[in-house]
């Protein structure tokens, strides 16, 4: 759950054994092949000429940018929306919307000059007055917007021309850019602003227009032929459910997709070689997650939570879950922070009995229940993680009741903050202020559902965000990443790898880190 940066990834798939691949496979292949749309099911060598269809597991939650939170959610409105800016795979900076932009000596101030000629998919112009609405959006709590702790900084929007924007910071802010660049930060149209549409029909100026949501089933978009990029070569592009991953690899096979998104290493390694796709693996920004609820119960204790992340030993998950396809990680994932994934913790995670004593002297001696939400339909190793630590905190006495819910659900009773614990997959970042901005700064959009009020954390995220100097902010995450490990709000797990199975006849795709599928915009 993205964003990407918070939950929204959370699913269960049980891995399915070889044999029972291949009953389920025969018979989502000819249903596939029947609800195919003309040209679909064998257009895999010019996608361009008919439907490119992407298969997941997962569906979109809903229509508004400011507001998704699940992974599918953005990775489908990120092609209809823009943003003033965006990421390249490897995590520059690059002009979107905004062509150039100059920041002021003392960090205080940010130009932007826009495109000309940008027009919504709805035919009017896009112009300045439609990214002031959007921040002022964003930035207004009533609207509830993903990213608005992000972008607190910002406390005044001009617009003293079509083309130029002009944003006012109460201090500078080292992620801004980079908040800028999330789906959450998308330019919506000033006038479906004013009219309170937004949510209802997506109006973008991304590479692909909206064109209908039949949910649980599927998304469609069609090719923007005024895009600013220019024209996508795929001219209708729809992202199609199918409930099981094995279903996902025998759809390829049988030529019915054109682009399959698996999350099961167990499904990779059916895959196989193929003249019908080609199997592509990326490492993830994305960690996987139990996260605790430090207001309620037992988990009002430091010691208790300690314990629980004590308990857990983050191998045996990846191994028992994962297939051994994961890497152990602690709380920032961005690739130039790199730190200890354990300095923190008093103790050596996988040490029952250091945490049994931990609970015994926080009062706990014979354990608790927590509620756990696990999230089904989004990705395959929700379920196997959340039985792998449900065993394992058996041994200290805390008993994981798993309640299994849907994407939509699953995200309301997340936000609401009505859980003990929830198995997740949070979405990472390239830089750590917005990995845990809103969830651990003061008045942070997602400071509710995360579940921890420090003042500590909030100054060490402040403080990092302050600063453009990277020695400062290596110093000053690096206690971040050690303070987050000795709060224990949640346990930190793994980072896994997303795997992609491509259409022979699919040219351009590119997997990124932070599983966006930008690169559609320019496949054929």
């Amino acid at each position: 759950m993205t964003p990407p940066n918070s939950p929204g990834r959370g699913g269960i798939r049980n891995r399915i054994t070889s044999v029972a691949v291949t009953a389920v496979a025969a018979t989502a292949v000819a249903a596939l092949a029947a609800c195919s749309p003309s040209g679909s099911q064998n257009s895999s060598s010019s996608p361009g000429a008919s439907t490119f269809v992407v298969a997941r597991t997962g569906d979109i939650d809903k229509l508004d940018p400011h507001l998704a939170t699940a992974f599918q959610t953005q990775q489908t409105l990120g092609l209809v929306y823009s943003r003033l800016v965006a990421t390249s795979p490897t995590g520059q900076i690059q002009p979107d919307l905004a062509t150039q932009w100059k920041i002021s000596p003392d960090g205080r101030t940010v130009t932007f000059t826009l495109r000309t000629g940008v027009t919504w998919q709805d035919g009017s112009p896009f112009t300045s007055s439609d990214v002031k609405a959007s921040i002022e959006r964003i930035l207004n709590q009533s609207t509830g917007a993903v990213a608005r702790s992000n972008l607190t900084a910002i406390e005044k929007v001009d617009a003293p021309d079509a083309a130029t924007v002009v944003l006012h910071l109460s201090k500078p802010s080292a992620s801004l850019l980079y908040s800028l660049a999330s789906v959450n930060s998308s330019i919506e149209s000033a006038k479906d602003i004013a009219a309170g549409t937004v949510g209802k029909k997506p109006n973008g100026t991304g590479a692909f227009a909206w064109n209908g949501w039949n949910p649980g089933q599927q998304v469609v978009l069609t090719g923007n032929a005024k895009y600013y990029g220019g024209a996508p070569k795929i001219k209708k592009l729809e992202f199609r459910v199918i409930p099981d991953e094995s279903s996902i690899l025998s759809g390829m096979k049988a030529g019915a997709f054109q682009l399959g998104l698996l999350s099961d290493p167990g499904v990779a390694r059916q895959a196989g070689k193929s003249d019908k796709y080609a199997l592509a693996k990326q490492p993830a920004l994305a960690y996987h997650v139990l996260m605790l609820n430090g207001q309620k119960g037992p988990l009002r204790d430091q010691r208790v939570r300690q314990a629980i992340s004590c308990a857990i030993d983050r191998n045996q998950v990846v191994q028992t879950a994962a297939y051994g396809d994961g890497t152990v990680t602690g709380p920032i994932t961005s690739p130039a922070f790199s730190y200890s994934a354990t300095d923190g913790l008093p103790c050596t995670p996988g040490d029952v009995a250091k945490a049994r004593s931990m609970l015994a002297a926080a009062g706990y001696a014979k354990g608790f229940t927590l509620t756990t939400i696990v999230e089904t339909g989004e990705y395959a190793t929700a379920n196997a993680e959340a039985q792998n630590v449900q065993s394992q905190l058996s041994k200290i006495g805390v008993n994981l009741q798993l309640k299994q819910l849907s994407t939509g659900p699953y995200v309301s009773a997340w936000l609401a903050a009505d859980y003990d614990a929830a198995v997740a997959l949070n979405g990472g970042s390239y830089d750590p202020f917005l990995m845990y901005g809103r969830y651990y700064t003061s008045g942070g959009s997602l400071a509710k559902p995360a579940g921890l009020d420090s003042s500590t954390l909030s100054d060490l995220l402040n403080q990092g965000n302050s600063t453009s100097d990277d020695g400062k902010r290596q110093e000053t995450f690096r206690n971040l990443q050690k303070e987050l490990l000795a709060e224990s709000p949640w346990v930190w797990m793994f980072r896994s790898d997303d795997y992609y199975l491509v259409g022979s006849g699919v040219h351009g795709f590119t997997p990124r880190p932070d599983e966006l599928l930008s690169s559609l915009t320019s496949a054929s």
